[in-house]
């Protein structure tokens, strides 16, 4: 039918006749001028043409639906891998033939076959999660250029030693705060203020956003960042003086923490040195690690100390008092008698409990104040109740 006409379709080419063809004298003028060598075949002959038609389109139907669902599972596994920083092969080499097997034990049949019509090759995994993050720029800078925003940037350097810088926007769509990243940069050979801000304008104007839309930056206290002559705040208020500049209060109240009694810090310091001392050296942490396997001792290694996450160190210290015991006759095998002395002290290890609990207390209450919910008026209700208790 077409338009609620019913129309006549010849059941050999496939294509439709128009309504007036429904007369048999035209309908048979048709069958004996296009298909003179079929014109003395019986009903029944096009009745199992027409029938086999009909199962075929049905067949390619289900390959277009089969075809369909596949594209969407290689998304959606692609999605995982990419949230789970896994490598791109995983899902060709592990998780397609772990489908395959999941699927014949459970479900039986032929059923597996169609697990292999998904396409998961790295390449595939590669362009879909590209497609992903190209589509998420594209809606993030769309609803960006109608709408006002506040950025937190900050600049770190990555394992290569290449200074990257990263930006995350926060804004308010349909009611909803949401909390967005927004971009990595490398920065080329310095890292000023200047050459910041160039990178974010920069990517600001691919996106086609203004300056004048954002009303708030966070960074942390670097001079690069804070600097009243030459920092990037300095060259942004250039554009937009009215824009709001806070510090990251998370940053702050870590470098808070770092204000211990002096007794406390010596015991912190001489906690790092030992530490240091056998992680620093691969040989002593090997010969450390085959000791504590020869102990039973529930842990193998120790943490080594890093600067900049502080707050890590409440696990670091956690870890030497549950080993001390093979640290002590490490350290007497090494002859390193002051570090022996130390965790010979009850009144040492007491102090070095204490940091402990102390530690783990303010890593707490940091990680409490990190996620994509979180913002200024939760944030505050939690440190009030901190310091209240």
């Amino acid at each position: 039918m077409e338009n609620d006409i019913v129309v006549p379709e010849c059941v050999i080419y496939g294509f439709k006749l128009s309504n007036s063809a429904m007369v048999p004298n035209k309908l048979q003028r048709h069958l004996v001028t296009n298909h003179p060598s079929l014109s003395t075949k019986d009903k029944s002959y096009f009745e199992r043409s027409l029938s086999s038609k009909i199962k075929q389109v049905k067949v390619f139907e289900k390959q277009v639906c089969v075809s369909e669902k596949a594209q969407v599972a290689s998304y959606e596994i692609a999605e995982l891998i990419a949230v789970n920083l896994k490598p791109h092969n995983l899902a060709e080499e592990i998780i397609l033939p772990a489908c395959r097997k999941i699927v014949k034990t459970m479900i039986g049949g032929s059923a597996d076959i169609d697990i292999f019509k998904i396409p998961l090759s790295n390449d595939t995994i590669h362009r879909r999660i590209k497609d992903m993050s190209e589509n998420i720029e594209q809606n993030t800078a769309k609803t960006l250029a109608n709408s006002n925003l506040a950025l937190q940037v900050d600049e770190t350097t990555d394992i290569t030693g290449n200074a990257e810088l990263i930006a995350f926007v926060r804004f308010i769509h349909e009611n909803d705060i949401i909390n967005q990243f927004l971009c990595c940069r490398k920065l080329p050979d310095f890292t000023t203020g200047k050459h910041i801000f160039q990178e974010i304008s920069s990517y600001l104007e691919e996106i086609k956003v203004s300056w004048k839309s954002c009303i708030g930056i966070c960074t942390d206290g670097a001079p690069a960042m804070t600097g009243h002559l030459k920092g990037f705040v300095a060259h942004v208020k250039e554009l937009n003086e009215d824009i709001l500049v806070t510090h990251c209060f998370l940053h702050r109240e870590a470098l808070v923490t770092k204000f211990l009694p002096s007794d406390l810090k010596i015991v912190l310091e001489q906690c790092v040195k030992m530490v240091n001392y056998i992680k620093s050296r691969p040989l002593k942490s090997r010969l450390f690690s085959k000791l504590c396997q020869a102990m039973e001792a529930k842990y193998e290694s120790l943490l080594l100390h890093i600067e900049v996450r502080w707050l890590f160190r409440g696990k670091g210290i956690s870890r030497v008092l549950k080993l001390k015991d093979e640290m002590k006759i490490f350290f007497e095998q090494n002859k390193s008698y002051e570090f022996v002395h130390l965790l010979e002290d009850k009144i040492w290890c007491t102090k070095l409990a204490y940091l402990t609990e102390i530690f783990v207390i303010f890593n707490n209450i940091n990680s409490s104040l990190q996620g994509p919910n979180e913002n200024i008026l939760n944030s505050t209700d939690k440190l009030v109740g901190f310091k209240n208790k």
